[in-house]
């Protein structure tokens, strides 16, 4: 076996993939627990996929890292790695948002390899979007953007200021990856919560060209791409989620 091949079932999804549209494929609706990608299963466990606590095993160690070298940073004091921290955080939302409107819902044109790359990257998550092994996002993934997003903010910031950033923007990260779960596998039961999810389905099940923030509409205002969300859903939405095992839902305070 080779180490890196893609699967039969993976290339005929791309081969009826035209970019995202406001519902899956009727196709991929009769697969709504998602498809394998790689056919290795060591890579495609690892590196393909994530469990919704993943983020946490190889990014808090590099929070620790930021925060050790921000504490014990003589230029900097209490009052500074907070402001900063928050400047971290707020830089994801707005990267978060850059992101998700013009890269990920790019037009996958006529280039093969583009095309993979836009349906590895997001469009597989709108085609399946109850995979729970893919809402958040794999080593494959955000590995490669964190090893991006760190030195550019270090060479942006400087020594000394680009600790506590990046520590707040990877907090704004694993907040977004959170969140994304939470809408789509949690039951809310609280006014945020249900409007969380409401937000987030209908950019998934309504109009794909709204609501590109996750964790926070904030981007969405400013840049014109928010609708108020309806308390309805769509009949695409209806019979997407139909198909999705009840049990494996959480239900949730928030």
């Amino acid at each position: 076996m080779a180490l890196w091949k893609y699967t039969d079932e993976y290339l005929d999804a791309i081969n009826r993939w035209d970019g995202i549209m406001s519902a899956p494929s009727k196709e991929n609706r009769k697969r709504p627990e998602g498809i394998q990608i790689v056919a290795n299963p060591v890579l495609e466990r690892f590196f393909g996929t994530s469990p919704w606590w993943g983020p946490a095993i190889w990014f808090f160690p590099l929070i620790g890292y930021c925060l050790h070298r921000s504490i014990n940073d003589p230029t900097l004091n209490a009052g500074l790695i907070a402001g900063l921290m928050g400047g971290g955080v707020i830089a994801w939302t707005l990267l978060e948002y850059i992101l998700h409107r013009w890269i990920f819902h790019a037009n996958p044109g006529d280039s093969v390899a583009h095309k993979r790359r836009l349906f590895m990257m997001h469009g597989y998550h709108h085609e399946f979007p109850s995979d729970r092994r893919r809402l958040v996002a794999p080593p494959a993934l955000s590995w490669p953007l964190a090893a991006i997003i760190v030195p550019a903010f270090y060479f942006l910031f400087g020594p000394h200021n680009a600790f506590p950033v990046i520590a707040g923007t990877v907090v704004g990260y694993l907040a977004y990856d959170w969140v994304h779960y939470y809408t789509h596998h949690a039951r809310p039961r609280t006014r945020m919560g249900k409007y969380l999810r409401r937000f987030h389905l209908e950019h998934h099940f309504k109009d794909q060209d709204t609501h590109y923030g996750l964790s926070s509409p904030l981007w969405d205002l400013i840049l014109a791409t928010y609708t108020r969300p309806s308390e309805q859903p769509t009949q695409d939405e209806l019979d997407c989620l139909s198909r999705t095992a009840a049990p494996g839902s959480t239900d949730a305070a928030a």
